[in-house]
Parts: structure tokens; C-alpha cells; sequence
């Protein structure tokens, strides 16, 4: 593909991340698309193939974005509970980058019980995140930063639960003050180590 083909791709791929964190993976068709951005849907059918092809590039591309706006930029701070926090704060405040809030979570609701490479893809991105998470948490337990008695994986249960209630509360309720109230929820959970 040319340098204008990966242009014209990483743009659309852009604005279909933004359309499908609100109409969900299975909504956003390549019509839809291309009456968003004012194009013929055979020219987003040339760059994409199939609609199942799109989807594998929003998911590819939305972990992109996770990783420059959230696990890179926590992975920049000491390692420990500082890290931890970082990671926390920076993930609920990923919540905001898309139109219709996080599309992982509203891709994993919409997807959880249909098989296939899409599903695969979703469940990949957020198993990656959780490992993140599970890696800086097992690391604050060992640097001491944490009491001896933390279960690891109830501890990850609990951050990521925050996170995703702050999405749903933002999303599907309304609530303004959702990412408030999980930075909150999160600083009293790692408290502990401070």
C-alpha cells in the first residue's frame, strides 16, 4: 500500500473507532462509514475487503491508542505502587477518548458470546490490559509497597471492575461525576501503600 493508502486507511480507521464505540463493532457498516465520511463505501471496501477486516483494524487500532495514552506513559513512572497509580488514572481517564466511551468494553459486551477472529481480537486486547495491570500490581506487592496479605488477583478483580463501572455509569447512566468517583475508588483502594 502507498504512503496515501496508510494515510487514507489510519483516517478512516480513526473516525470508525470513534463510530463504534457508540454503534457498537456489528453497527458500523462499511455504508455507515462511508456516508460518515463522505465517501464511496467501494473505496473504503478497496482498503478494507470486509467488514470483518475493518473491525480487526478498529481493534488493532484502538490498542494502539491504549498503549500511547495509558501503558506507555504509566510505564514511564517508578516502578511500584507510583506506577500503579499512574496506570489507574491514566486508564480511567482513557475512558473520555472515544465518542461512546471505551470501545473494548462496549465491544465486549457486544461481542462476549459470538466466536470468531473479532471476539479473539477484543478478548486479546483486554487480556493484554489486565496483564498489565496484574504485572504492576504483583510488582508494588513485591516491592513492599502494598501489605504482604494482597491477593494479586482480587486486587485486579477490583481496579478493573472500577474502571469499568465508571465507563458504564458515564456511558449508559449519564453521570458526570463518574470518573471522578472511580480516581476517587482507586486512590482509597491503593491508599494502603502510602
Amino acid at each position: 500500500m502507498t504512503r496515501t493508502g496508510d494515510a487514507r486507511r489510519g483516517a478512516i480507521v480513526d473516525r470508525a473507532m470513534h463510530i463504534a464505540s457508540v454503534e457498537g463493532l456489528e453497527g458500523l457498516t462499511l455504508g455507515r462509514l462511508a456516508e460518515a465520511l463522505r465517501t464511496s463505501k467501494s473505496g473504503i471496501q478497496t482498503l478494507f475487503g470486509t467488514k470483518q477486516e475493518l473491525q480487526l483494524a478498529i481493534i488493532a487500532a484502538a490498542s494502539r491508542v491504549f498503549e500511547r495514552d495509558v501503558s506507555l506513559p504509566a510505564q514511564q513512572q517508578p516502578a511500584g505502587l507510583a506506577r500503579l497509580r499512574t496506570l489507574m488514572s491514566l486508564w480511567i481517564d482513557y475512558l473520555k477518548t472515544f465518542e461512546g466511551g471505551c470501545l473494548f468494553v462496549a465491544a465486549a459486551s457486544e461481542l462476549d458470546d459470538r466466536p470468531g477472529p473479532v471476539r479473539d481480537a477484543v478478548a486479546e486486547a483486554v487480556a493484554r490490559a489486565c496483564a498489565l495491570l496484574r504485572h504492576d500490581v504483583e510488582l508494588a506487592l513485591r516491592l513492599r509497597e502494598l501489605p504482604e496479605d494482597t491477593d494479586a488477583e482480587q486486587l485486579v478483580f477490583e481496579l478493573h471492575a472500577m474502571v469499568l463501572q465508571a465507563n458504564h455509569d458515564r456511558q449508559l447512566l449519564g453521570r458526570d461525576d463518574a470518573l471522578i468517583r472511580a480516581h476517587n475508588a482507586v486512590n482509597r483502594l491503593l491508599r494502603t501503600g502510602s
